[in-house]
């Protein structure tokens, strides 16, 4: 079993260090300090399990796990000092949950259930009802809803807290978030946004457009329906006639 340390602090990490050392079947193949370097250790080495904090900043244990894609998303354990994450844990699918500080007994009781898993994520079956399971609790769960994006430029990660977001705009097969001064690629589809974004704040207005409320200056009607509002930053964006009306009722008009 190859195991990730992610914490923020370098103590907790060295704790886990120490308490994983010497069990039998066990290998640390790396350690992160936040949730961006986590990611891309992850793509990079693709660990079977992942000793997660959940409390990070940045980008917060919860969120990090929301942009983990492909055939070899990894196994989570939450780690906190929190256990009103407890339920939050759980609906992302993880694996167990640990509280700080870690006793070994419970460590190595939430690694042998991470061993159990692995052993029948060898059928492809059951990795894909994992994925597909983790997907929707967070594309269906509005305690979940996020508060920052991880964009992608190039090789590099990029944290984009969402109240900085314009809009998030569908372009030939990829969704890019619209900042004031940007267009950033992130990997996630308009259909899982609008799951895990705050709805107060974001409204779907377009098949291909989810836009941010507080951005909106202005709304100009068109024919046949439909709508362009303008935002804060001279950007004009459609508002398709499906839309319309439920645009307007959020804005109280």
């Amino acid at each position: 079993m190859r195991l990730l340390l992610v914490d923020d602090e370098r103590r907790a990490r060295n704790r886990l260090r120490q308490l994983v050392a010497g069990l039998p079947g066990v290998e640390i193949m790396g350690e992160a300090g936040d949730g961006i370097t986590a990611l891309e250790i992850i793509a990079r080495g693709k660990p079977d399990v992942v000793l997660l904090d959940v409390q990070m900043p940045g980008l917060n244990g919860i969120e990090m796990v929301g942009e983990l894609r492909g055939p070899h998303v990894p196994l989570i354990i939450f780690v906190t000092a929190y256990d009103r994450y407890a339920l939050q844990a759980f609906e992302v699918s993880a694996v167990d949950y640990l509280l700080k500080p870690v006793s070994t007994d419970r460590l190595q009781t939430a690694l042998s259930k991470a061993g159990d898993h692995l052993q029948a994520r060898a059928l492809p079956a059951f990795a894909l009802e994992q994925m597909t399971r983790l997907m929707t609790t967070l594309e269906s769960s509005r305690r979940l809803s996020v508060e920052r994006v991880v964009g992608r430029r190039g090789a590099k990660l990029q944290v984009i807290p969402v109240e900085s977001v314009q809009a998030f705009v569908a372009d030939n097969e990829l969704v890019f978030a619209l900042t004031e001064n940007d267009r950033v690629p992130v990997n996630h589809t308009l259909r899982e946004l609008e799951g895990r974004l705050d709805p107060g704040h974001f409204v779907r207005v377009h098949k291909q457009t989810i836009v941010n409320l507080l951005q909106i200056v202005e709304v100009e009607p068109m024919f046949k329906g439909g709508a362009v509002a303008r935002l804060r930053s001279g950007r004009r964006i459609d508002i398709s006639r499906r839309y319309a009306a439920g645009l307007r009722e959020k804005l109280g008009g």
